[in-house]
């Protein structure tokens, strides 16, 4: 089959956005990799547009595939927005000449095994990591779509079905992704970092998979699949960062799921960095369980100068439950260690805690509360607990989670379900006592004005999108519109 034209797409949710908390948008990585191959092949019309920041409801997406005609259109869809995504394939579908059309992306994890191929609106479906299966797919179609007596559309519906998850195996072989001046502008982190310039955001995938077993993790909200660990060689990661430098891009994050989870890899990529005199910071998240001093200050001269660090809870019980680690030491110790050198080397830190954990009490929130005040990050995120589709805690308390829709579920909104012992008002107030107790205390607010204040007079922007989490200092009672918060990868002060 010839093809001339492809669209690739990732559709947003028609309900209402509106979040309390600042947020920003990254990346399609699969497609924006499918979109660099697909830029090699000569004759090929290929155009991308992310919905997530060109807003854009399915009639609007039908007025486009008609003005392009594309051949074949492949669709990106989170649990948050794969309603739409179906509707998209439906309409297409019921075109005189459809469009072939390949869905990719979380949100069809919760639906694999639950639909048969009759009356499907997709030609294939492929989960997990596509941006390497999908050219295999793609040469498939071209050679005329029939492999051992087999249809292409057969083969790869049925690996949807039966669950089967794509996973990249060489990420070396992956082209380089390039950006616009638009989409750099629009991919733009709002973490404070101590870099005093206008800073434009690039993003690296460096290691996919993840050895953790934490109950709360979920492939929906993750980059990569599985608990194999997959990495790049040193050389190809410091040759995007040049690729991503050529773009005007002067600051990197490092997306990787736990980039520390492989710290002989970490050690490689700072000494291949530290050997070509780069000068790009860079921030990573990383586990307080898996890093320690030398590391750290290896991290630091390859220009390492922000962390993103999962605390998640004060409560050493808590974090038992949530299978956070295997180390015997005390959690809230080891955190103390990790935050006082990341102080000592002078990184940045920025801290990740959830509240509302099952059978959570008062004072174990409290505790969370009094070891996110001793550690005293650069800034805070502060989660609801959420049983997302395909984590274990999604099936340990599915029984509680009857008639709850997945696109309803995100941590940032008041939860569906309470699992915790505090009742659900109260634990909505709490989250905005968390950062009023966190962010209004002197010491903090005089620390982190000295530490960011050429970075807020280079990014005004960053800092008015920051100053939006006092949406949430006052926030007395769960809304309608909370209930409705569907984006994915969003960042709080």
């Amino acid at each position: 089959m010839e093809i001339k034209s492809v669209l690739l797409v990732r559709v947003t949710s028609a309900v209402d956005k509106e979040v309390d908390h600042p947020q920003f948008f990254d990346p399609c990585y699969p497609l924006k990799y499918i979109q660099a191959g697909l830029e090699t092949y000569r004759d090929l019309q290929v155009t991308n547009v992310d919905c997530w920041i060109h807003p854009m409801g399915v009639a609007e997406l039908l007025e486009l595939a008609d003005h392009i005609r594309p051949d074949l259109i492949v669709v990106s869809a989170s649990s948050f927005d794969v309603q739409v995504a179906d509707q998209f394939a439906a309409a297409l579908k019921r075109r005189p000449e459809p469009p072939l059309i390949v869905g990719i992306g979380q949100g069809y994890y919760s639906k694999n095994g639950k639909e048969n191929s009759a009356g499907h609106p997709y030609d294939a479906i492929l989960l997990g990591e596509p941006e390497e299966v999908f050219f295999r797919l793609f040469e498939w179609i071209r050679r005329g779509g029939v492999e051992q007596g087999e249809t292409w559309q057969k083969h790869f519906l049925n690996h949807y079905l039966e669950g089967r998850r794509f996973v990249v195996t060489d990420a070396d072989r992956l082209p380089f992704p390039s950006y616009t001046k638009e989409e750099l502008e629009a991919y733009r982190s709002i973490f404070p970092v101590r870099v005093p310039k206008r800073v434009i955001w690039g993003y690296i995938i460096a290691l996919r998979g993840c050895p953790h077993n934490c109950v709360f993790c979920s492939e929906v909200m993750r980059v990569s699949v599985g608990k194999k660990l997959r990495k790049r060689s040193p050389a190809n990661v410091a040759d995007e960062f040049e690729h991503m430098a050529r773009q005007g891009v002067n600051i990197i994050s490092f997306q990787d799921d736990s980039f520390s989870a492989h710290r002989g890899f970490v050690r490689e990529i700072c000494r291949e960095l530290i050997a070509r005199k780069s000068d790009i910071p860079w921030m990573a998240r990383v586990r307080v369980d898996e890093i320690d001093y030398d590391l750290l200050k290896v991290m630091k001269q390859a220009g390492c100068v922000m962390l993103g660090i999962g605390v998640e809870s004060g409560s050493q019980r808590i974090i038992n439950a949530m299978n956070k680690t295997t180390k015997t030491q005390p959690w809230p110790q080891l955190c103390r260690r990790v935050f006082n050198w990341t102080r000592e080397l002078g990184i940045g830190t920025n801290a990740y805690y959830v509240i509302g954990n099952p059978t959570e009490t008062r004072q174990e929130m409290e505790q969370t509360i009094r070891l996110a005040q001793q550690l005293d990050s650069d800034s805070i995120q502060v989660h609801f607990y959420t049983p997302y589709p395909g984590s274990r805690a999604w099936e340990m308390y599915r029984h509680k989670l009857a008639g709850v829709e997945p696109a309803e579920m995100f941590h940032y909104a008041t939860p569906k379900v309470n699992l915790s012992e505090v009742p659900l008002e109260d634990l909505v107030k709490l989250r905005s006592e968390f950062y009023l107790r966190y962010i209004l205390r002197p010491r903090f607010a005089l620390n982190h004005l000295w530490k960011h204040w050429r970075f807020y007079l280079h990014n005004p922007d960053i800092l008015k999108t920051l100053l939006g989490i006092r949406k949430v200092f006052w926030k007395k009672e769960s809304t309608k519109r909370e209930y409705k918060a569907a984006l994915c990868c969003k960042a709080d002060f």
